[in-house]
């Protein structure tokens, strides 16, 4: 069995493999993390002076040079359908065993997220790369499981392996629910954070926001002006189970743009096991991790204050955080055994 196996991502995020690292760690096998696009990484970081990121960055072009001198490498390569780079990285991973992660749902080639210089002839490489070249495809969700084996022309063994949360962080405390409405995530417009302040500044009930991004100062604003609306800075996992803990619900207003919804919700099944109740816009992720609703509350962009303003909320504390024990690193960890088949 091999001592090592690599993440090959755009921009990769560790979290996302918080469950695969705990399998591999109980055959002492190590998960390394590299980062295809390099050379416009090295540009960069050189043109800010950033001498670290910019080591980090050759780093990762020195690996991609290595396969293409090496073979039988195990690797799972996240990147964005109909990429037209693909072309080039199957040419250094031709020697090598591919894994495809996704969490895409939409696989019926009109709706992508990379559409520069895509044409009939790179979906034609997409094609045949996923037919004839992965051993295996791993799906965030059921949905992108479905849509991704309904667009391929042969069999293929295809996993659903959700995002996990660690449970030694993320349990109930239970702590006095404090904080009525949390927020925790990604500063920008398409996670409706403007919505959010607009909402929270005719009402009387709290609401935290903590992260960063380019609304940031906008959010600073606002929590100086209202009493009821707090805003912190990006916290540690400990702190942000503290957080969970005492927020009644918790807010994912993601908002669709024509590139991007939300797919899955890391901080739904975060804040679902430390008890807080959900709340999310109706996309794929959310739809999935609350199952239409059951476990929390769905609802279409644009209907957060009527709801808010009409409905008083009851569910059990229980119920929630039964649905998120489903998605423990613990649990995940078992959806990855087919990267231990030889």
């Amino acid at each position: 069995m091999q001592n090592r196996i690599y993440i090959l991502h755009e921009y990769g995020e560790k979290s996302h493999y918080e469950a695969l690292q705990k399998l591999l760690e109980e055959y002492n096998i190590k998960l390394e993390f590299f980062e295809f696009a390099c050379i416009k990484g090295i540009i960069k970081e050189l043109l800010h002076r950033n001498w670290r990121k910019a080591k980090k960055e050759l780093y990762n072009c020195q690996f991609l040079l290595n396969l293409f001198f090496t073979e039988r490498k195990k690797i799972i390569l996240g990147i964005a359908p109909f990429d037209y780079r693909l072309i080039i990285l199957q040419k250094l991973l031709a020697k090598h065993k591919v894994y495809y992660h996704t969490s895409w749902p939409y696989w019926d080639e009109t709706f992508y997220p990379k559409k520069r210089f895509v044409n009939a002839y790179v979906k034609k490489q997409w094609k045949d790369f996923l037919n004839d070249k992965v051993e295996a495809i791993f799906c965030v969700t059921q949905n992108t499981k479905n849509n991704i084996a309904h667009y391929l022309e042969k069999d293929k063994e295809i996993f659903v392996v959700y995002h996990a949360y660690d449970e030694k962080i993320f349990f109930d405390q239970n702590l006095k629910k404090e904080i009525d409405f949390l927020y925790v995530g990604r500063l920008v417009k398409e996670k409706g954070i403007e919505e959010l302040l607009d909402i929270f500044a005719k009402k009387e009930e709290t609401l935290l926001i903590v992260g960063e991004g380019v609304l940031e100062e906008k959010v600073r604003r606002y929590a100086k002006k209202y009493d009821n609306i707090s805003y912190l800075p990006k916290q540690t996992k400990k702190e942000l189970a503290k957080f969970y803990n005492k927020s009644r619900f918790f807010l994912l207003n993601s908002q669709k743009t024509v590139f991007w919804e939300e797919l899955f919700g890391m901080v739904l099944i975060e804040s679902m096991a430390c008890g807080s109740i959900p709340m999310a816009t109706n996309h794929t992720g959310p739809q999935e991790i609350l199952a239409n609703g059951v476990y929390g509350i769905l609802y279409n962009e644009g209907e957060l204050e009527t709801l808010l303003g009409s409905v008083e909320i009851q569910k059990k504390k229980f119920f929630i955080m039964k649905r998120a024990k489903e998605f423990t690193s613990e649990n995940i960890k078992k959806r990855w055994r087919r990267i231990l088949d030889e």
